[in-house]
């Protein structure tokens, strides 16, 4: 799968977090929904990498777990 439909796909499956996606990656919403709907078939390199590495460090995120967590002492 080429770059372009790799990170389509993972655009549409995190379709709720694309106002956060185009302020961190600097494009804006109006690029990320006409490239997400398949409108823009041949995205810019700069656009297209900055997208990409967003949801690459979104992907690798961990959940936060909260029974690690230390209570302040009393």
């Amino acid at each position: 799968m080429s770059m372009i439909t790799t990170v389509r796909s993972q655009l549409l499956a995190r379709k709720g977090s694309w106002p956060a996606i185009c302020e961190k990656a600097g494009v804006s919403y109006s690029w990320l929904t006409k490239y997400a709907q398949g409108k823009i078939t041949n995205p810019g390199s700069r656009q297209l990498e900055a997208v990409s590495r967003c949801l690459g460090e979104a992907g690798t995120q961990q959940p936060t777990d909260l029974s690690a967590r230390t209570e302040p002492n009393q």
